[in-house]
Order: structure tokens, then C-alpha cells, then sequence
């Protein structure tokens, strides 16, 4: 039957945002502080996606990375085998991993209408297409590697195929037979080669990677009772008694937020048809929990949906969501339950509307998020004042994991406001070799201090104080000096942040130096959000987004315009850059940052108080902070 155009889903409904930790933060689509979501308001947003998915005649799939859109045929009966370059040179670009990821939610779409809403045309269309895969040749990637293609069709199979109500015979036995050629042709020759003779799992063994397709893999022949089950299911439970044992022994495992949501949402659907899950919940509960915990303090005040950009975290990756759903259901944890059930609807991935939905009884209360307090998680210190739009975070980096997705970036301070990250970081990793890739790696990406032209090139943060003084103002320590190579033997860095939560806000920051040599130079690189407007005024820069104004001022010294510049990599954000000079190798330089919800135009005024800063704010504040030297 012929579609009419006005039949057709928008282009809109296809497309995902650009490649820019930005991006979501300025989409009109989603509100700040969004309410607590219903489990009917769940229901009606997969009977919307629902409709949308049925009317589909073609997949198209946007390659936010590189911004390319394909379009692919529905259904897919076989591998796509004609795909341009993507990166010149590069003639293994992942194409599949998103096509596999755009394929997934459109079936788990698909899958929860007919389970969830008895919507029979959606079962039909979807037992349709997972009958064609089939047809494939191989669940090997572009580049001919079973990775994460293999991985997402297996979860798939395994997921749709462990409930045999309602299926028409015939595209049952089509989609079991795809899923032995998978086992058979694909994962167990992977297995035998990358898995089967590993004795020692070091962390970076633990890559999301291979652990997402050993566990689909597991996951698949428990479903069709494959014999490959015996090799990888204990595997995959030692990988991820690995994985816990990392996670909480002081190791600070962790590939970050993004990563950290994909490897588990699939741990957790593996584990949740599991005999034995309830003793592995019990194993993993402080490695699991660590997560909840983790997701929750970093995320943006106002924005439930997004984290702090550090290292490679992509706001398009939204596994995380159901990970955290199903661990806060099963942990009955009350603040990631809060998180979860704050999430913008037309955020949740259909895994997570799935999740809602089997699990509606244990979604009555609403919970409630933890109390502010300094806290540490995986890879960073966070000082937040609650988790409103109208409170602040300070996040600073404690990048401390070997794994591939994290940056050299200890110290690093992100700012967050009213729903936006006002000091930031690209938040990202370019694949393609030039400017951008420079920018997202290089030396004016993040902002702990550039040490004669060195930037930080190893992850040995060490944090040394983490606390809130008698006053309320919260702080943390971090040394940096094992970050850098080639200091002199008895040199010394550290950072300093502190969190001031009364009416007039600010977070000020102290770099120290010592016995780094004669004339050392110290380069500063602070990223603002982008299309935030910059002004300078009375040795101060300002940030403001017409609503509200960022202030920053530097002491000694002051702040120039010559030092606002954009690299020629960057996708949006401008950089202030700033040059001093230690003559004796040692010193302070401190940063404030004060928040002005009056969007103001007199900027702060510093000056010394003994061996402390003074700062006082503007508007006639009858207010000063004094921060001693040995705080």
C-alpha cells in the first residue's frame, strides 16, 4: 500500500543533534527542571513513537560525528555493502554501529507497542524485519570485525525472541536461524580467538567493546539454548566480577558517563534473566551503586538528561538512562529513582520506556535527590549547591581510569547554571585527523594550567581534600603535579576549588606552584558554552546569555580582550586564554567565577587580605570572601 506524504513521518523525526556537548542544552525542545513523568504520560509517548515507527518506509541515520545522514531500505534483508568513505583514508568508518543503533530503538519501539499497548501491526512489521536478518551474510562491521553490530543484534534476538507469544511461526524460525548464524558464523570464532585463552582481565581488558559483545553473546545462546552458552556465560561473569572488583578497589574504573551507560545497559539486561541475579546484585551492589551515584551528582543543574562533559561524553548516547533505571529499581535507591523519574519524556530511549513499563509497580514513588555535599565519584569532585536550574556545580576532573574514552584532564573545572555548562570542555574526541581532532584533544581543550607549554599527559590525580567548612562552603584539593612529565624533582601543583553556596555564589579556584624553575610560564585555557555572549569590563570577562551573567576575574593581574580567541577546530565554544610568568618558579594565581542572576554590568573587585584574596561583590553587597593561603 502506497504512503502519501502527508502521511510520512517529518525529517525532523529522523534526526538526531550535531556532534556538540552544546547542542541539547540550547534545543527548544526541552524545558528546564522538568516534571516528574507518569506512567501514563510513558504510555501515551510509546503509542506516539509507535505510530511514527509503523508509518516508516525508510531508515534514515545521522552520523553525528562526521554529520553525514544515509538512508537504508525497511526491511534490511541484507548487509548494506555500498557506503561512501566518511573520513578520507579511512576506509573502516563504523557505519553499522550507528545504523545497528537507530535499528534497535526503532525495533524496541516496535517490540513495546505490541507487548505494552497489544498493538498488533507493530508485532507484525517488526517480526517482519527481524526475520530478514536472515538474509545477511555476516554481523561483522564495515571493517569486517565482530564488534558492536554483532553485539546490538544479538541483544536484539535475545530480547525478542525470549517470549515466543504472538510470533508467526514461519519469522520465528527465520529470526532463530539468524541468530544461530550469528553464534555460530560470527561470535564463536571472536570468542575463540579474543576470550577463550585470556587468563589475567586487566582493566583496559574491560573496554565496552568487547564486554558488550561477550554479554549479548551470553545473553543470545542462554535465549535459543545455543551450546556456546557454557564457553561465554562465565566469561561474561568474570568479566564483570572484573569490572566490580576495578570499580571499588581503587582503580576508579570508569570510561565515563556515556561509556559507562552502554557497557551497562547491556551488563543489566544480560543479568536480569539471570537464576542467580539477586546474589550478583548482591556482589556488585557497591560498584552498581557507584554508578547511580555517579550519574546523579554529575549531572547539569536544571537538566537531569545532561552530564558534565568530561572526557568523551555524548549526550546522543543515551544508554545510561535504563541502566539507571533498572539498578535503581532493583537497589530501591531513592535519588536515582528521582534522577530517572525527571528525565525529559522525549529523552528515553525505548529500552528505558520498555523498562518503565514492565516495572510500573516499583515506579509509584517518586524519590528523592541526595542531599548537597562534596562528593567524589569515578572520575571527578563535585561541589554542587542542589540540583535545580537555579543551583550551581562545580565538577573537577579526577581522571584517573587507562581506559581510551577519558582525557588527560585532572583538575579540570566544569561550571553548571540554569541548565547550562557555562565553563565547559569539547566533551568529545574527533575521529578525523585535523584542526577539530587537535582542538577536542589539544592543549586549549580543557583548562588546568599549561606548564611551560606542557599539558597534563598522565591521569595520577591524586585528590587530598574533599569538605565543607564551618561556614558552608564546600572544597576540594586536587594535586596535579604527577600529571605532568619533566617537572623538576621537588615541583608541586595543585588546585583548589571552592564552592561559596550563600545568596551571591561564586566558585573561586587557586592554582599553586612550587620550585618549578626560574621564569616558569603558566598557560590557562577556559572554554565557555557556546553562544554565550562575552564582554569585557573593568579587568573582567563576562558570560551572559541575555538572562544572566558569568563574571570571571583573575588575581593578580587582570583580564584582557586580547585573550578571547577560537580555534579553528572548534564547533562553537571561544576560548579565553591567559599567559603569566612565576620569576622565582613559585606562587598562587586565582580565578572567580561569581554568578549574577541580576545580569549586571559592575563587575566584582578583588584585592588582598593579609596572606588571603578578597573579593566583593557587586550591586552594593555589604559581603566579602576572604580564602587564606593554607585553606
Amino acid at each position: 500500500m502506497c504512503m502519501s506524504t502527508s502521511q510520512a513521518p517529518p525529517l525532523q523525526q529522523f534526526i538526531s543533534l550535531g556532534y556538540d556537548t552544546s547542542a541539547y542544552e540550547l534545543s527548544g525542545d526541552i524545558s528546564l527542571d522538568p516534571p516528574a513523568w507518569s506512567i501514563d504520560e510513558v504510555r501515551d509517548l510509546l503509542r506516539t513513537r509507535g505510530e511514527i515507527e509503523k508509518r516508516r518506509r525508510e531508515l534514515l541515520v545521522y552520523y553525528y560525528r562526521i554529520e553525514h545522514t544515509l538512508a537504508f531500505p525497511l526491511p534490511l534483508a541484507q548487509r548494506p555493502s555500498e557506503l561512501p568513505p566518511g573520513i578520507p583514508g579511512w576506509s573502516n568508518y563504523p557505519w553499522f554501529v550507528w545504523l545497528l543503533w537507530s535499528l534497535e530503538e526503532r525495533w524496541r519501539l516496535l517490540h513495546a507497542a505490541w507487548r505494552f499497548l497489544d498493538d498488533q501491526r507493530a508485532g507484525s512489521i517488526l517480526q517482519e524485519e527481524l526475520a530478514a536478518l536472515a538474509g545477511w551474510d555476516t554481523f561483522r562491521g564495515w571493517s569486517g570485525q565482530v564488534h558492536l553490530v554483532a553485539g546490538h543484534v544479538a541483544a536484539c534476538l535475545a530480547h525478542f525472541l525470549s517470549n515466543p507469544e504472538g510470533w508467526n511461526p514461519a519469522a520465528r524460525e527465520q529470526a532463530w536461524k539468524a541468530a544461530q548464524l550469528l553464534l555460530e558464523r560470527d561470535i564463536g570464532p571472536w570468542f575463540r580467538e579474543i576470550w577463550a585463552d585470556v587468563d589475567e582481565l586487566p582493566p583496559e581488558r574491560l573496554h565496552n567493546i568487547p564486554m558488550i559483545v561477550l554479554m549479548r553473546g551470553a545473553h543470545l545462546a542462554r535465549v535459543i539454548q545455543h551450546p556456546l552458552r557454557d564457553d561465554l556465560e562465565p566469561r561474561a561473569r568474570a568479566a564483570l566480577h572484573a569490572w566490580w572488583q576495578y570499580r571499588t578497589d581503587g582503580h576508579h574504573h570508569t570510561e565515563g558517563t556515556s561509556y559507562d551507560g552502554y557497557l551497562m545497559d547491556t551488563a543489566t539486561e544480560w543479568m536480569d534473566a539471570l537464576p542467580d541475579r539477586e546474589g550478583m546484585l548482591s556482589a556488585g551492589r557497591d560498584a552498581f551503586t557507584s554508578l547511580i551515584h555517579q550519574w546523579v551528582y554529575l549531572t547539569s543543574p536544571g537538566r537531569p538528561d545532561l552530564h558534565a562533559p568530561l572526557g568523551d561524553v555524548e549526550p546522543q548516547m543515551s544508554f545510561w538512562m535504563t541502566a539507571l533505571l533498572r539498578l535503581s529499581i532493583w537497589y530501591e535507591d531513592p535519588h536515582g529513582t528521582w534522577l530517572a523519574r525527571h528525565l525529559p519524556l522525549k529523552r528515553l530511549p525505548a529500552a528505558a520506556i520498555e523498562t518503565i513499563l514492565g516495572h510500573a509497580a516499583d515506579m509509584k514513588h517518586p524519590g528523592a535527590p541526595p542531599e548537597p555535599r562534596p562528593t567524589e565519584v569515578a572520575n571527578a569532585a563535585v561541589l554542587r549547591t542542589g540540583w535545580s536550574s537555579a543551583d550551581v556545580s562545580a565538577t573537577v576532573g579526577l581522571s584517573r581510569s587507562p581506559m581510551s574514552h577519558l582525557h588527560n584532564d585532572n583538575g579540570q573545572l566544569i561550571l553548571g547554571w540554569r541548565g547550562r555548562f557555562w565553563i565547559t570542555d569539547p566533551g568529545y574526541q574527533q575521529y578525523r585527523r585535523g584542526e577539530e581532532r587537535d582542538f577536542t584533544l589539544g592543549i586549549q581543550a580543557h583548562n588546568p594550567p599549561v606548564i611551560n607549554g606542557t599539558p597534563q599527559t598522565q591521569r595520577r590525580g591524586q585528590l587530598l581534600k574533599l569538605e565543607t567548612s564551618t561556614a558552608g562552603w564546600q572544597h576540594a584539593t586536587v594535586d596535579l603535579t604527577r600529571c605532568y612529565d619533566g617537572l623538576p624533582p621537588q615541583a608541586t601543583v595543585r588546585r583548589d576549588v571552592w564552592l561559596i553556596p550563600e545568596d551571591q555564589r561564586a566558585a573561586i579556584v587557586r592554582d599553586t606552584f612550587a620550585n618549578l624553575g626560574p621564569n616558569a610560564e603558566i598557560r590557562t585555557y577556559w572554554n565557555a558554552g557556546a553562544h554565550l555572549a562575552w564582554a569585557f569590563r573593568d579587568g573582567w570577562a563576562r558570560l551572559s546569555d541575555g538572562m544572566r551573567a558569568l563574571w570571571i576575574g583573575t588575581f593578580p593581574g587582570e583580564i584582557r580582550p586580547e585573550g578571547l580567541q577560537r580555534h579553528a577546530g572548534s564547533r562553537g565554544p571561544l576560548t579565553l586564554a591567559h599567559v603569566s610568568s612565576l620569576p622565582d618558579g613559585q606562587g598562587s594565581r586565582w580565578w572567580i567565577f561569581y554568578f549574577d542572576d541580576d545580569l549586571g554590568w559592575e563587575a566584582p573587585t578583588l584585592g588582598r587580605w593579609g596572606d588571603g584574596l578578597l573579593v566583593h561583590p557587586p550591586h552594593g553587597v555589604e559581603q566579602a570572601w576572604t580564602l587564606p593561603v593554607d585553606s
